[in-house]
């Protein structure tokens, strides 16, 4: 999510990590008890990656909030798991293989805050706005690339996507008077407070922290908002609901990203509601004979072909899939 996305408060911050012969036997026992999910509960290790590790040019597309990092109250304060970071640098590194991250994030906070190498790929703001310079770092398809707008001044907000026009900047303006309207109403009982996280191109207002009626009466005023404004694209998620003025989706972005890395297999792993397009599209691909794989993260209904539990399982299954693919390809 350009800021995430997770299962609830229990799992926004973690300060322990017990040892991994310990997760695993806990999450094993977690996954006979939940029998009603389809698909089920698996190990990192439980599931078929055949059709990755031996694709000719495999892409390895990733959403960052509770996929990579554990989710947090404050998405400003997100790190990704140590173990997935070390692989996605070993993936990225390896023959005809691409790493990108769609997120709901703007381009340049995910940037920030992914530690992604150089040659990674990067949608966000869910599919606005997009960078495949990593291309030119050396990715698997050799080419060059520029970013989307193809503006080389880091100060530039814009330098992801096209500017927004004169309609659109009315719509952004409305979204800052919406938060300034929906504060002002906080009711008295209760604890926490509304917050905005600002994008190039829209905004994602955040209640993860606030007591459940508050969260609840802020989420009811923004559905409100929603309905009077079809112009803009709203998005509902985990603990978030996200306004953008242009109409694109996590989809959107991993078909383009699939074809700017002229990948021939693609794996996406997601955790919200927003992934679902990106598993829709990936599904459509798969349809046609394209090989890929889509993995839910958390318990949540899902069209997604496979599910782990939690970050952590995300971390041992990328691990796994950097030394598997690495046998295969070489590096």
């Amino acid at each position: 999510m350009g800021g995430r996305r997770g299962e609830g408060a229990a799992r926004a911050h973690r300060t322990h990590r017990e040892p991994r012969a310990g997760r695993h036997a806990r999450r094993a026992a977690g996954a006979r008890a939940v029998t009603a999910l389809s698909p089920p509960l698996q190990a990192p290790e439980a599931i078929d990656i055949t059709a990755l590790t031996t694709a000719a040019r495999l892409l390895v597309a990733l959403d960052f909030d509770g996929v990579i990092a554990p989710l947090q109250d404050d998405p400003s304060t997100s790190t990704p798991v140590a173990e997935s970071a070390t692989a996605v640098e070993a993936l990225a590194a390896l023959p005809g293989t691409a790493v990108g991250y769609i997120s709901g994030r703007d381009v340049a906070a995910l940037k920030d805050l992914s530690r992604a190498p150089a040659r990674a790929l990067f949608v966000g703001s869910h599919g606005v706005e997009q960078d495949f310079t990593g291309l030119a770092a050396g990715g698997p398809a050799g080419a060059p690339a520029t970013t989307s707008a193809g503006s080389p001044d880091p100060n530039d907000p814009f330098r992801y996507s096209a500017a927004p026009d004169a309609g659109e900047r009315a719509l952004l303006e409305r979204l800052d008077a919406e938060f300034e309207r929906i504060t002002e109403a906080t009711p008295a009982t209760g604890y926490g407070e509304l917050r905005i996280e600002r994008k190039p191109l829209g905004a994602t207002f955040h209640t993860r922290g606030c007591s459940p009626e508050r969260a609840e009466f802020f989420t009811a005023e923004l559905r409100r908002f929603a309905s009077a404004h079809p112009e803009l694209r709203s998005l509902t998620g985990h603990d978030m609901v996200e306004f953008g003025v242009r109409m694109h989706t996590k989809g959107d972005g991993l078909d383009t990203m699939i074809e700017r890395a002229q990948a021939t297999a693609a794996l996406y792993i997601g955790d919200d509601t927003t992934d679902e397009d990106a598993f829709a599209h990936l599904a459509d691909r798969q349809d046609s004979g394209f090989p890929g794989l889509s993995i839910r993260v958390g318990t949540a209904d899902t069209r997604a072909q496979a599910r782990l539990g939690s970050t952590d399982d995300v971390a041992a299954f990328l691990t796994r899939l950097s030394r598997e693919r690495a046998a295969h390809v070489g590096g």
